[in-house]
């Protein structure tokens, strides 16, 4: 039976908002129908790259649109608002991480959505990347026997991080996609957690801490280390050429347990595509997130919204919930507690 392509909202037209618009515009079950962004401009040629209805505020957006569904990407301080604002259309939302700024707001927000019955998943990419999923995978396989440390590493360029000044933070941009891997490779309650920051170029020019080390007590006795950094030399992550390429990072996740270990390495060493020229020198390829294979989108993002829409479509629960995100956000709001006081943080 054929049926109708499901029609997407997309509010939130910046970086990942337009890999979010591209994605739904080349998937067969669904279209992209409207763009919301608070820059009248921006919104009007992503909207117009796909033949969407543009708009500037999300509260005419929804008077206006019927959807089925609406991926909120706008800047996590409004997704309390837009989430408010899809609840009460009724329509299903996938929001970007981290879903609120505190726990206070994701509460906000699972309170509304609930009391309408509207659907909700928090789009945590790193839950649709093979490798991560493949480690967790083995660890519940008891590979590694029990589970003694884990460690995240994601370090990037700094080429972003001056449209963050003021507006989030190296923890909230970076650390959350961590804090939420780590608890879903080992779902055991954390206990106490530590975070201390290097501060360098980066925090003087945009005031995000360059590099965060945070160390995380679980209560079975396990610890964690999440590294959140901006220290790739510019040259790593900024090139033009080869077209469709996407910036890699330096990124890796290792269990070590009482029998093994296991490991995803995504590291500066094990990238598996990259170039080198005279003139742009060398630069590699991020190929888990949004790789193009054959002039579309495929990986982890494709993954994730492709469980959004069979979310909407087979009215199943999502894959990653507000539970979920509320446990993110709750590990990082006590990693930047911590960061404030340089003192260790004790959870409940």
């Amino acid at each position: 039976m054929v049926t109708d392509p499901l029609r997407i909202g997309l509010i939130g037209a910046g970086a990942i908002g337009a890999w979010h618009a591209r994605i739904v515009a080349e998937r067969r079950d669904a279209v992209l129908a409207a763009v919301c962004d608070s820059d009248a401009g921006r919104a009007s040629v992503l909207a117009a790259r796909y033949g969407a209805k543009p708009f500037v505020d999300a509260a005419d957006l929804f008077a206006d649109v019927a959807l089925d569904g609406v991926i909120i990407a706008s800047p996590e301080r409004v997704h309390g608002e837009h989430a408010r604002l899809a609840a009460a259309a009724g329509v299903p939302m996938l929001i970007e991480k981290p879903v609120a700024p505190d726990p206070v707001g994701v509460e906000a927000i699972r309170a509304v959505t609930e009391g309408s019955g509207v659907a909700v998943m928090a789009g945590h990419v790193e839950r649709f990347e093979i490798g991560s999923a493949g480690l967790k995978a083995a660890v519940e396989q008891g590979v590694c026997g029990g589970v003694v440390t884990i460690a995240a590493r994601r370090q990037f360029v700094a080429a972003d991080t001056p449209r963050f000044k003021g507006l989030s933070t190296t923890l909230r941009i970076l650390g959350v996609h961590d804090f939420d891997l780590v608890a879903w490779v080992h779902p055991v309650p954390v206990i106490e957690v530590y975070a201390a920051a290097g501060r360098g170029r980066v925090f003087a020019e945009t005031g995000l801490d360059d590099h965060v080390v945070t160390t995380l007590r679980f209560a079975d006795g396990a610890v964690g280390l999440v590294e959140s950094a901006w220290t790739l030399p510019r040259p790593y992550g900024v090139f033009t050429s080869p077209e469709g390429w996407s910036p890699a990072g330096n990124n890796r996740l290792d269990v070590f347990g009482s029998t093994g270990m296991v490991s995803n390495d995504m590291g500066l060493r094990g990238q598996q595509l990259v170039a080198f020229d005279e003139t742009e020198g060398f630069r590699a390829a991020g190929i888990r997130h949004q790789p193009i294979l054959h002039g579309k989108v495929t990986g982890a993002l494709a993954e994730e919204v492709a469980a959004f829409i069979a979310m909407i479509a087979d009215r199943t629960p999502p894959l990653v919930g507000l539970a979920d995100a509320l446990r993110a956000v709750r590990l990082t709001e006590a990693a930047e507690a911590s960061l404030a006081t340089g003192l260790p943080v004790r959870l409940d």
